[in-house]
């Protein structure tokens, strides 16, 4: 409450002196309360920042839509408890190596002289083997093999003919089908483009098939795929719950979709122009929706019918 001037000379009891002395604590007293005031909404103000930014800063790939990319070089929660012993954290399911029965080369270790009194042992019998089994990759060259088509000339009609080579022999010299099975596997699912994946094969065999020859190759093995994409659609069919998602992507410089249905053995992938629904029911595996609906990207729950 604000006192007026004759408020204040009345409680000052007429003194004028004692009025102004009063009047400028008054006054500077409303000058300290409008700068609390705009200090408490600037506070307040910085507080609602401050969360924001504290907000920002725990988001990563896991709790927001941010890509793994940009969660930097986090340190990992370490899942061991301190002072326990070493080894994998609880619920983790380990894997053991386990011996083979019957091993592809065995490599002997004789002993031949005695550690404690240097006795010769190249001539006494063995009593017993330690085994220690060592797996690895073999680093052999390719395997060439050369496909022989009889050639003979009939002794009848004296026609010169000769065999048929199998559909996949159609050159000279070819790449087969393991490099074909490669390529499809680093490609598809491990991702390296092109001119690593002839790297790969360089350093590993010293070998460098050329870009157009992988293209060729992941083709046919797409070929081979759509043949049996009759199998993935009725596997996919029978799922109780399948995963149905799009993602949006560009084909031949145009903006397209691609839509996938899959569970944790089967997917299944189509190119579409168009979204959600009317996209999913062209691949032949949802059913046709009673009535038109929003995106289906979550779980979808199908008959067993065809």
């Amino acid at each position: 409450m604000k006192l007026t001037s004759k408020q204040v000379l009345h409680v000052s009891k007429g003194d004028t002196e004692i009025a102004g002395f009063i009047s400028a604590l008054l006054t500077q007293n409303e000058k300290l309360t409008e700068i609390v005031e705009t200090q408490a909404r600037q506070i307040h103000k910085l507080e609602h920042r401050v969360q924001d930014l504290e907000r920002q800063l725990g988001q990563n790939s896991n709790n927001s839509s941010k890509p793994p990319s940009s969660d930097g070089l986090r340190k990992k929660n370490n899942l061991r408890e301190p002072g326990g012993k070493r080894g994998a954290p609880k619920g983790h399911e380990g894997h053991t190596l386990r011996f083979h029965p019957v091993p592809d080369e065995v490599v002997i270790h004789p002993l031949t002289t005695c550690k404690n009194c240097n006795y010769a042992l190249a001539e006494v019998p063995v009593q017993n083997w330690i085994k220690r089994q060592v797996l690895d990759l073999p680093l052999a060259p390719l395997v060439t093999t050369e496909h022989r088509a009889e050639e003979k000339r009939c002794p009848c009609c004296r026609t010169l003919q000769s065999a048929t080579f199998p559909p996949t022999v159609k050159a000279p010299v070819q790449y087969g089908e393991s490099f074909a099975a490669w390529t499809t596997y680093l490609s598809v699912y491990q991702l390296l483009p092109l001119k690593r994946i002839t790297q790969f094969f360089f350093d590993l065999t010293g070998y460098r098939p050329s870009e157009r020859t992988l293209l060729e190759q992941l083709n046919t093995m797409a070929s081979r795929i759509a043949e049996h994409e009759s199998v993935i659609q009725t596997q996919l069919r029978q799922a109780p719950v399948i995963c149905c998602d799009e993602t949006p992507m560009r084909l031949n410089g145009k903006q397209q979709y691609l839509h996938t249905h899959s569970t944790s053995e089967w997917t299944l992938l189509h190119m579409n122009e168009k979204r959600c629904g009317p996209a999913f029911v062209e691949m032949d595996v949802l059913p046709a929706p009673t009535r038109e609906s929003s995106c289906m990207t979550a779980l979808f729950r199908i008959s067993n019918q065809t």
